[in-house]
């Protein structure tokens, strides 16, 4: 065997190995706990091992784990799409199916072209978005992302050409998130009969740090892309499933985009699960169903990935936690504030909704603060996330599952204010 195949890369080798979960904890090989603040990536919304959930993948392995979409229907698609649209934001009325948050946002970006060509609008060509952003890690979903260190020269050439067709909006600096003054500017500059769609993170996350967009200018967004025939995408592919103390960020500020993204917390991190929720606006100008483009992966719509998402729905709905999300939110937003007001010069402040938020770090830190803060936490049995993509934006993510009670809520902080000291000790010392 080559000796270089065989080599362990550096940064994996300190890395704990994890043996089981269970609920709000994961465990090791050598019998530490951790509890899990971030939800794994802020997809494990019903906790690790949830025995409804497992019971359901255990039932439906044995009955029937895979047909193709072109060959067969299968009853737990069927279930699952009746309930997502029930569920899903007003004039929703399709439902398409892949295996990731990247992918869902691939099929919304070619949904949007696909329409505006059949309304015969063929030279809007133009996307727009939001620098900060993460949109995801294949080619189209790469190119509208808002976040500098996810471009790699290397993988421009994937990308296509800097023909601004792919364009960013920028806040001004010190802000997190731009404004509608600052939306209106850029669409302006390339002219609204240009643009196919507008793409946003009604919450933001990995590059944000749980920032929402305020709701005057989600209501401009809503109101402008309506007027000028322009696509509204709002990807919640973290954002969605209840993690915000609503069904979907966008609920907080009462509007319905064109077409909705989500992943992640559909199927709870239990199996790979993404869904496009797809408004009349864009079906009525395609056709229905979307039979006439070519979407779908092989593994979309499965079985037993919708037998494991029909089961995190259930637990969602049957143990309020969609409102437990809520309530528990704003204990932690408390915490959370509270921990930046004992640690002055370190963080700066709390941001999010629900049980998505984020701690971000004084604009004077250095820009490795939050990993330090986040190997800090690991040591003292927390899981965190990092975020951000400037010393504006720079944070550590907590959002534990939707599951959590006050006492997990209360550990999570015991564990972060340890962690947070053995940091501030280091700076001070």
């Amino acid at each position: 065997m080559n000796s270089a195949s065989s080599t362990v890369l550096p940064h994996r080798t300190a890395l704990p190995v994890a043996t089981r979960a269970l609920g709000a904890y994961i465990y090791d090989a050598d019998g530490n706990d951790y509890l899990d603040g971030s939800s794994g990536v802020l997809n494990v919304n019903v906790g690790h091992a949830h025995p409804r959930v497992v019971q359901a993948i255990e039932t439906q392995l044995r009955q029937l784990s895979f047909v193709h979409r072109t060959q067969f229907r299968n009853e737990q698609a069927g279930e699952l799409t009746e309930r997502l649209l029930a569920i899903a934001p007003d004039g929703t009325v399709a439902v398409e199916y892949s295996n990731s948050g990247s992918e869902a946002n691939e099929c919304a970006l070619r949904l949007a072209f696909a329409a505006q060509h059949r309304r015969g609008k063929t030279k809007r060509t133009v996307i727009l978005s939001e620098e900060p952003s993460y949109h995801g890690m294949t080619a189209a979903a790469l190119s509208i992302t808002g976040s500098p260190g996810k471009r790699d020269p290397s993988v421009e050439p994937l990308l296509g050409p800097a023909d601004g067709t792919r364009v960013l909006v920028r806040p001004k600096p010190g802000r997190r998130r731009a404004t509608h003054e600052e939306w209106a500017q850029a669409l302006l500059n390339v002219g609204p009969s240009r643009v196919a769609a507008i793409v946003i993170e009604p919450l933001g996350g990995a590059s944000s740090g749980a920032s929402p967009i305020d709701i005057a200018t989600m209501h401009w967004l809503r109101r402008e892309t309506k007027n000028n025939g322009i696509v509204l995408i709002a990807d919640e592919v973290m954002s969605g499933f209840g993690r915000t103390g609503k069904w979907w960020a966008c609920d907080h500020s009462s509007i319905a985009p064109d077409i909705l993204t989500s992943g992640k917390g559909v199927t709870g991190g239990y199996t790979s699960l993404a869904v496009t929720l797809v408004g009349a606006t864009v079906t009525s100008a395609i056709a229905e169903p979307l039979g006439p483009i070519a979407l779908g992966h092989t593994m979309s719509a499965n079985p037993l990935a919708c037998a494991a998402a029909n089961a995190v729905l259930s637990v969602i709905e049957d143990e309020g936690l969609v409102q437990n999300a809520a309530a528990a939110g704003r204990f932690l937003a408390d915490a959370l504030t509270a921990l930046c007001e004992r640690y002055p010069g370190l963080l700066a402040d709390q941001s999010g909704i629900g049980l998505m938020r984020a701690l971000h770090i004084d604009p004077a830190q250095p820009a490795d603060t939050n990993k330090r803060i986040i190997a800090a936490a690991k040591a003292n049995g927390l899981v965190l996330c990092p975020a951000g993509i400037g010393a504006t934006t720079h944070s550590v993510l907590v959002a534990p599952p939707l599951t959590s009670t006050p006492d997990e809520v209360d550990e999570l902080i015991v564990r972060l204010d340890k962690a947070l000291q053995a940091v501030a000790g280091a700076d001070n010392a």
